[in-house]
């Protein structure tokens, strides 16, 4: 289940209707953006020690969209993250990321490589390589499970993905995701595995309401199975995670903004041992289970185009497939966004990441803070 394969198999099966459909004769179309980033970051490591560093960091995205037919279309995006402190500079074509979920900084590559085929109205699905974002509304936007791509990161997922609009009101996504041996194609850290033939395929599924225009920004929930990934007690076991977010349009009546208010619960029931995960701590909240929990609000658009935003988050020491969080953590944001037209805007931001429980033969637990400040073109 290689992408060449995907990606070729929808375009064989969207071509069986040809005749049916319109071919259009359209330019492609090219867009992107740039990210510069300025970092200040000090950190109170495991033993006591204080160090600080400053970087300067970067990334392009330049994408090229093209319609096939009417129903049809094929997207391509080259994606390269650029730092002072990289060591050289590379251009992977390969099935998987780092287990943090991103490539490193020096890497330039293709994150998507795809096909869209609108089936009917109410029926989408792509093949190949594409973006699976699945976070906390808000602009301050960080997921539990799946969400690729954020701040400075590249990654992806190689597979299909179906979308349903079921209703008016809701709306099911279904993405089934291929992983090689060598690791997976979305943040899967350790003790988490893809050597087992059954391994290679996990799926994914998100319910959402569509109508985001009352009360409601957000509602969903998820569910993902990551079959014989892990090992306990020299046997095999399933990775499912379970996660539910909702944003409330809050009922407060001012001249300018908007203000929201939200979270997201993540639980998976059967995880791995912590020690498993490489993180030994002295009480942890359970050795075989895993909570994950944000909660974030926003001042939206307040004073014409300004908007404020604030985040607090705690995942378990065994809470192991999420970008955004790193396990045996607590991250405390607060960020402020100026826009100045709809291709430029600038942020600060300033966060605040602790380790959840001192580990095991640590004299301290280790405590992150950075600053940075960044601008978003987009062309």
């Amino acid at each position: 289940m290689k992408l060449y394969t995907i990606v070729f198999s929808l375009l064989f099966l969207a071509t069986l209707p040809v005749s049916s459909q319109s071919v259009v004769s359209n330019k492609p179309e090219i867009f992107g953006s740039f990210r510069p980033v300025y970092y200040v970051t000090e950190t109170r490591d495991r033993s006591g020690d204080y160090n600080t560093n400053y970087t300067i960091n970067a990334r392009f995205q330049l994408n090229v969209r093209y319609a096939l037919r009417d129903d049809l279309q094929f997207r391509a995006r080259l994606s390269s993250r650029l730092s002072n402190t990289q060591d050289e500079l590379s251009f992977p074509i390969q099935s998987y990321t780092g287990s943090s979920g991103s490539y490193p900084a020096g890497t330039t590559t293709f994150d998507i490589i795809q096909l869209q085929w609108d089936v009917n109205p109410t029926i989408r699905i792509t093949a190949g390589r594409f973006q699976g974002r699945y976070a906390l509304a808000g602009f301050i936007p960080k997921g539990m499970d799946r969400y690729y791509s954020a701040n400075l990161s590249i990654s992806h997922t190689d597979g299909i993905w179906v979308r349903w609009n079921m209703n008016r009101n809701w709306r099911l996504d279904g993405i089934i995701s291929y992983n090689p041996d060598e690791g997976s194609s979305h943040a899967a850290r350790a003790p988490l595995t893809f050597t087992e033939p059954t391994s290679h395929i996990t799926t994914f599924a998100n319910l959402a309401h569509r109508n985001t225009t009352g009360l409601w920004v957000q509602r969903e929930l998820s569910v993902s199975v990551y079959p014989q990934s892990f090992q306990r007690d020299g046997s095999w076991h399933n990775l499912s995670i379970f996660t539910a977010r909702a944003m409330l349009r809050l009922p407060i009546h001012a001249s300018t903004g908007e203000y929201w208010a939200g979270g997201e619960l993540g639980f998976i029931p059967d995880a791995p041992d912590p020690v498993d995960a490489g993180i030994p701590v002295a009480e942890p909240f359970s050795a075989t289970s895993s909570i994950a929990w944000q909660v974030s609000a926003y001042a939206n658009n307040l004073f014409d185009r300004h908007t404020l935003g604030i985040l607090y988050g705690q995942t378990e020491p065994n809470w192991v497939i999420s970008s955004s969080y790193r396990p045996n953590n607590t991250m405390s944001e607060i960020r402020y966004r100026y826009t100045f037209t709809s291709w430029l805007n600038f942020e600060i931001r300033y966060r605040l990441r602790t380790d959840l429980y001192r580990r095991t033969g640590s004299a301290f637990t280790q405590r992150d803070s950075d600053y940075y400040m960044r601008f978003n073109f987009r062309f």
